[in-house]
């Protein structure tokens, strides 16, 4: 039983703190990457956060955090947290979060989507923003992030058992965006594991009613990956990722951001 939930008995696994950032989330941010995913992409470009107890994680608590994100004040907008996939410490983060609010802060989180949304029912309400990553519709998607077993993030024809939480994706971005929880939707541009048009159109359908939401297309990179030459096979030419950017430009009257 924590002793009336001190910051200082509730304890985190972090992979690293990085003081002033401004690519997660707009204006200056420090950001947060806790431990630990709950889907294993195969382009993940820091797999090192992907296991609960990974080799380059430390336990640390609450209240260490909050120290850390002092120091970085004034010149911070508020924080983001990261993963991994920050919301599987959910109740962990409320009490951060509040005292974050305190100092003027706004707090972030950084999601792949793919969680229980009235579980973290809590976290939501005290969250000021989403920055919220779709992975992909159609047939390979689970080979792209649902095979547990690829621990080389390499081709493998293992048979893979797809969890419910699979398609919990767009239903919860859509409650969010409902909620004004959203400020960017991201998509990782890979070639052969989704329809990338089916996915695009999806996307926009959902936020074309949330006009200040951004939508961010990122074509896929090898750099960090497990196996670099493998993801780089499913790279899109710089021609086909703009010709995907042109054609969700037609369906959103979203802000696109292009990343080459």
């Amino acid at each position: 039983m924590l002793k009336e939930n001190s910051l200082e008995n509730i304890h985190v696994k972090l992979h690293r703190i990085i003081p002033f950032s401004n690519v997660e989330g707009i204006g200056n941010r420090c950001s947060i990457f806790l431990q630990g995913c709950n889907i294993n992409c195969l382009y993940c470009h820091n797999p090192e956060t992907i296991e609960m107890n990974g080799n380059d994680s430390k336990v640390v608590s609450i209240a260490y955090l909050l120290d850390e994100i002092k120091k970085s004040m004034p010149f911070i907008r508020g924080i983001t947290i990261s993963g991994g996939e920050p919301t599987l410490h959910n109740k962990k983060l409320i009490p951060l979060f509040n005292e974050c609010h305190k100092l003027g802060l706004t707090c972030y989180l950084d999601s792949n989507g793919f969680f229980d949304f009235e579980n973290i029912g809590d976290l939501i309400n005290v969250t000021d923003k989403f920055l919220f990553d779709i992975k992909g519709l159609g047939t390979g998607l689970e080979k792209l992030c649902f095979d547990y077993n690829n621990k080389n993030g390499s081709e493998n024809n293992d048979e893979v058992s797809i969890p419910k939480i699979m398609y919990k994706n767009l239903e919860n971005l859509s409650k969010l965006l409902e909620l004004g929880k959203v400020e960017e939707v991201r998509l990782v541009h890979i070639k052969g594991f989704y329809d990338a048009k089916l996915t695009v159109s999806k996307i926009a359908e959902l936020i074309n009613k949330y006009p200040e939401v951004m939508f961010k297309i990122i074509r896929v990179h090898g750099k960090g990956a497990r196996d670099e030459k493998y993801i780089l096979k499913h790279s899109p030419t710089i021609k086909e990722h703009n010709e995907l950017c042109e054609y969700a430009k037609t369906l959103c009257k979203n802000k696109i951001i292009v990343i080459n």
